[in-house]
């Protein structure tokens, strides 16, 4: 009986499916900031596998390890990195002041109408749709559009907060988010926020996926550069 019951077992553990660890992503989001006849450039490049992230930015790059509870941030320009532990995320900032007493740092918070274009994109070679959001606000006004796909299959990594972490404004990412949200599984793979403040001119921020790809990506990308001395040493 019990040779009986423990061959069952067997023949259920060894045909039970087996689940593969997640893709590793190599990331490249480029944002620009357009005010004032100027414009500002940034990208943002990252490097995620199971339990282990890298971000660079210009000179600065971070390597967070889950596995060993600790976040390195390295100075490329210097060769020299410092450790911190990976504490809990802070808790939520307090509601913003209205316009008369925030002044300058008014944030606003916009009642939005969100639609679907009907025009379609290709972002980093995944098909995308196209989302347009018109927002009011006391002395403000704002335009959104923001394209969606549908997730690389595999892939746990959360890449549409690559994309939503370089938007402006709270109100708008908050209701991209929550767009998305709606619509199941879905990235969001870029983002054209336009504002019109009150007491500021017009500000277009734009972001965008350049690079997505799932190749992977070698042990010593999650490791402290060679070349590297911890600060104050």
């Amino acid at each position: 009986m019990i040779p009986a019951i423990v061959g069952i077992w067997l023949v259920a553990l060894l045909s039970s499916p087996v689940s593969a660890p997640p893709l590793d992503v190599h990331l490249l989001v480029e944002s620009q900031f357009n005010y004032l006849s100027s414009v500002r450039t940034t990208t943002v490049v990252t490097w995620s596998t199971q339990g282990k992230t890298a971000t660079k930015i210009g000179d600065r790059l971070t390597i967070r390890r889950e596995d060993l509870g600790v976040r390195w941030r390295v100075d490329l320009k210097a060769g020299t990195y410092t450790e911190e532990k990976i504490e809990p995320p802070p808790a939520a900032k307090p509601p913003k002041d209205d316009i008369h007493t925030a002044g300058y740092n008014y944030e606003a918070e916009y009642d939005w109408t969100t639609r679907q274009s009907g025009r379609k994109t290709a972002i980093a070679g995944r098909p995308c749709r196209e989302f347009v959001s018109d927002g009011d606000a006391d002395y403000a006004q704002a335009t959104v559009k923001f394209w969606v796909c549908d997730p690389v299959p595999g892939v746990s990594f959360a890449v549409s907060d690559s994309v939503l972490g370089m938007m402006r404004n709270d109100s708008s990412r908050r209701m991209v988010a929550e767009t998305a949200a709606k619509r199941g599984k879905t990235w969001v793979l870029g983002v054209e926020e336009m504002q019109e403040p009150p007491i500021a001119p017009k500000m277009i921020v734009t972001v965008s996926v350049k690079t997505l790809d799932t190749t992977p990506l070698p042990a010593t990308t999650f490791e402290l550069p060679a070349n590297v001395k911890k600060a104050g040493r």
